[in-house]
């Protein structure tokens, strides 16, 4: 991470956070940690020189929080919120006394999408290179969430198709991957799981095959 704002482009005053709400990183364990950037830093310089150690701690905690916040990256510009974030807890005066130095390179931001009155209530604080973070690890958690899915999704049809021959449905319908599809999704969007009741049940709603078709496309089947 880079901690000062000496090299970072300037930043508009009403600044859109990348991130919307929502976009959260709560199951995350760790962060990136550029450790060259972070001792070259203007915070480190200033912390050291004026006396304040105290606020590199302090800082990094905040740091680490801000991850687990909503959106990700991300602070509330409360100080009874801040207090107990930073580990101060009800000890108002003396987060107020280390807010400005332990704060260094956080600002207002706007955040987009939709939020709840309890968020609109509190303004957000953003950080330029903490959000740049958070947007690639979003992005890197989204692309596994999908492909996550994707795998999910293939199993629910792989199953479908399977189910579709022991009911000895037809087989261009159960090769179909339309209908499959049709299947799959309905099944998945029902929370249902891959029954025969269920699939027979799939099948009339999505495509309008009744569950006894298999008997009438019997001797077909059998010539194929």
């Amino acid at each position: 991470m880079h901690y000062a704002d000496d090299d970072t482009e300037l930043i508009s005053e009403t600044w859109w956070y990348p991130l919307q709400w929502g976009d959260t990183l709560s199951n995350h364990d760790w962060i990136p940690l550029y450790i060259n950037r972070l001792l070259t830093s203007d915070f480190i310089a200033y912390s050291v020189a004026e006396g304040r150690r105290g606020d590199i701690g302090t800082a990094l905690i905040l740091w680490s929080e801000s991850f687990k916040q909503d959106p990700a990256g991300t602070l509330p510009d409360d100080d009874v919120q801040l207090a107990q974030i930073a580990r101060f807890g009800s000890d108002i005066e003396g987060w107020k006394a280390a807010r400005e130095g332990v704060l260094h390179g956080w600002q207002a931001t706007q955040i987009d999408g939709e939020s709840t009155r309890s968020r609109a209530r509190t303004q957000r604080l953003g950080h330029a290179v903490i959000s740049e973070i958070a947007l690639d690890m979003h992005r890197r958690k989204s692309g596994r969430d999908q492909a996550r899915e994707a795998g999910r999704l293939a199993q629910v049809r792989s199953r479908v198709r399977k189910k579709l021959s022991v009911l000895k449905v037809a087989r261009h319908i159960r090769e179909s991957d339309q209908i499959v599809q049709a299947v799959a999704s309905y099944l998945d969007t029902s929370n249902l799981y891959v029954t025969d009741d269920n699939v027979r049940l799939a099948l009339e709603e999505t495509v309008g095959l009744r569950p006894h078709v298999h008997q009438l496309d019997a001797h077909r089947e059998a010539r194929e």
